[in-house]
């Protein structure tokens, strides 16, 4: 199939990328001519895991072209994707300039039947919209349908998450659109889940929100068990073991972050406000996810009793592991929190060279990083961090403090590790280690405190 993919940023790159590898010909389109050009040259503007190989193939076969022509784009192929951002407006609306832009010029567009399929994530009644006002352009006789077809790609795992997914969701109006999505997916082994447009653009919203207000589930009984001195661990682990609830995201720490989880849960806050519907469940997650940093400083805070010209290494920048971005990211909470309470930051990451404050220090390697710090805190996992030099971190470190924000290293292992080298660590909602390797026990309830044997 010909298909032109509009907007050649994380989503539509991958897309592309994907689809060229399943055998069809594809053109990417963007306005950043900085960006064509890296692509048509086979360098990826952005770190993605297994993405640049793919692109290079698909470049070498001739299975796929970069241009930024959108006109030219469109006329050239039989399938539209658009895959532009819809970034969060101040009210937390999405905001649809850059997909408006694109469907008015589609509406001038000519060049034979097309299917038009929206794959940025947009409010409920978006692709009604979109068929509405190509009703009234010189291509709405060649408009076969506007169909809905949302990613649910994760960053750092994304090309396998395309290739092989749980689902494929497809929301269309006609049985022809409904046909040529079927085939276009032929090559992926994974149901394809059909349904009105409507539904695919809630399914999206709903699917981000429930996985963000697991994530806050657990960090809320994370912060519970910090005051009742129980192992969340072993909480994490007893719930996932139900079948009806399932292990994944169910891991405490600082929250999340990310270009998703963030916009999406102000998107459908701001999309149940407008048709007067409360969504308590989602407020009370993104409440909790907001106020997770402040529980790792206020340990940080605790434990160092005062933070001011205290000099404390951020290991890890990125919102998760194997990506290169911060936007949203735990870290940039933290960084702030720390500064204001006058601590002297220092950071590193494998993957970020520029950060957006220039306050903090910025270093090549983790070591250099903590050398003379008076406390680490983990943010991201990366591995290397798992792997550290215990030895050489007690030298660098003056306290020997350890704040784990993710949770990423094994509480057992670090009870022995503060046992040989004389280090404090602390994580969230597992009881704190010293460092002659004693666990604290937490806080004793003050119900249990007033009972008396008779």
């Amino acid at each position: 199939m010909k298909i032109t993919v509009i907007g050649s940023g994380y989503v539509g790159l991958v897309t592309g990328a994907c689809l060229a590898s399943l055998g069809h010909q594809v053109i990417c389109a963007d306005t950043d001519a900085g960006k064509i050009g890296l692509l048509a040259s086979g360098k990826v503007p952005l770190f993605e895991e297994g993405l640049e190989p793919l692109v290079k193939e698909a470049l070498t076969d001739g299975r796929i072209r970069f241009t930024t022509e959108l006109a030219w784009s469109i006329e050239e192929s039989d399938i539209l994707f658009i895959t532009v951002g819809t970034p969060s407006l101040p009210d937390g609306e999405a905001d649809l300039t850059q997909l408006w832009s694109v469907v008015n010029l589609i509406a001038k567009s000519g060049g034979g039947r097309k299917l038009l399929v929206i794959k940025s994530t947009v409010p409920v009644g978006t692709c009604d919209s979109v068929e509405d006002l190509l009703r009234h352009g010189i291509a709405r006789s060649r408009i076969i349908d506007v169909a809905h077809n949302p990613e649910f790609l994760r960053q750092g795992n994304a090309v396998r998450d395309f290739l092989l997914p749980d689902r494929i969701v497809v929301g269309c109006k006609t049985e022809e659109a409904r046909t040529i999505m079927s085939d276009l997916y032929a090559g992926i082994a994974s149901p394809v889940h059909h349904c009105d447009r409507r539904s695919a653009e809630l399914i999206k919203y709903g699917s981000n929100a429930f996985l963000a207000m697991k994530i806050s589930f657990i960090n809320m009984m994370a912060n519970l068990s910090d005051e009742l001195g129980v192992d969340v661990d072993e909480v994490s682990a007893g719930i996932g073991a139900d079948r009806r609830i399932g292990p994944h995201f169910l891991q405490s720490g600082i929250g999340y972050g990310g270009s998703c989880f963030p916009k999406d849960m102000k998107a459908i806050q701001a999309l149940g406000k407008s048709v007067g519907c409360e969504l308590p469940l989602i407020e009370a997650a993104e409440r909790i996810n907001g106020k997770q940093p402040q529980f790792i400083v206020g340990k940080l805070k605790h434990s160092l009793q005062t933070m001011r010209g205290s000099r404390i290494a951020l290991l890890g920048l990125t919102f998760k592991p194997m990506t290169d971005d911060i936007r949203e990211a735990p870290s940039l909470t933290v960084c702030r929190m720390c500064l204001a309470e006058g601590a002297i930051v220092h950071a590193y990451d494998p993957m970020i060279r520029q950060y957006p404050m220039q306050e903090v220090v910025l270093h090549g390697d983790a070591y250099s990083a903590i050398d003379g710090c008076d406390a680490i805190v983990l943010l991201t996992e990366w591995d290397e961090f798992r792997l550290l030099d215990w030895g050489r971190v007690r030298k660098a470190v003056r306290n020997g403090l350890i704040v784990d924000g993710r949770n990423m290293l094994s509480h057992s292992g670090m009870r022995s590790v503060c046992e040989q080298y004389g280090m404090t660590y602390l994580s969230v909602g597992r009881p704190a280690i010293d460092r002659y390797g004693l666990t604290s026990p937490g806080v004793i309830p003050q119900y249990l405190r007033n009972t008396r044997v008779k």
